[in-house]
């Protein structure tokens, strides 16, 4: 049932996240090795892989949508890039230990409950190389959605809420709960924002979290 909601959000615009970069992983491109292999943890229509791709890394993703796969393939063809994407479940997905210079996780990780989010963190700092950088961004718990979210979803936890009927799961961070999945790694980057969104629909704020972080 998840896979259908992502499918049908996807379909009903032409650009679900826009087309430009996150911003801190642009800024710290020059972090990473030449040879560096990427994975985009949610892809979806290829906004950082793309950008990846064109600076000549390596880069693979996955996401649960094949529309956004979809797209994201056709516009790697389109602009003459390299970038290995395919429909997969993170929960699923094996991710080889050791392999990746850079791992992105951008408007994923609030779609699951809490012990999943535990479990795909671990996955992901068990296949960074050594240096290593991960990069995650998350609505936080002063996202304006989530005053509304008691009303529409059972409440699991103070900020973790469950659709049954879509198997949907909403999770809203703290800054000091993303930090701690970290505590053993260099924070290279950590911000809180609110922002304007006119990507897609009517104008609208989030309020998010980045975190780039470096293995030792």
């Amino acid at each position: 049932m998840k896979q259908n909601i992502w499918e049908k959000e996807y379909r009903n615009v032409d650009s679900l996240w826009g087309f430009k970069p996150n911003g801190i992983l642009s800024q710290y491109v020059e972090m990473l090795p030449e040879n560096g292999e990427i994975l985009d943890i949610g892809i979806g229509e290829g906004r950082n892989a793309l950008f990846f791709a064109a600076q000549g890394f390596v880069v693979e993703g996955i996401d649960i949508s094949e529309t956004a796969v979809e797209r994201c393939l056709e516009l790697s063809k389109e602009h003459n890039l390299n970038v290995n994407a395919k429909i997969q479940d993170i929960t699923s997905f094996e991710i080889e230990s050791n392999k990746y210079s850079l791992i992105i996780l951008s408007n994923v990780l609030n779609f699951f409950p809490d012990n999943e989010i535990k479990n795909i963190i671990d996955k992901v700092k068990n296949g960074l190389q050594k240096n290593g950088l991960v990069y995650i961004n998350v609505f936080d718990d002063k996202e304006p959605g989530r005053k509304k979210a008691p009303e529409r979803y059972e409440q699991l936890a103070e900020h973790t809420f469950y659709m049954e009927s879509s198997n949907m799961f909403l999770h809203y961070f703290t800054k000091s709960e993303l930090e701690g999945f970290f505590t053993d790694y260099k924070t290279i980057s950590l911000s809180q924002s609110y922002s304007l969104d006119i990507t897609h629909g009517q104008p609208h704020f989030h309020s998010t979290l980045e975190i780039m972080s470096q293995k030792s």
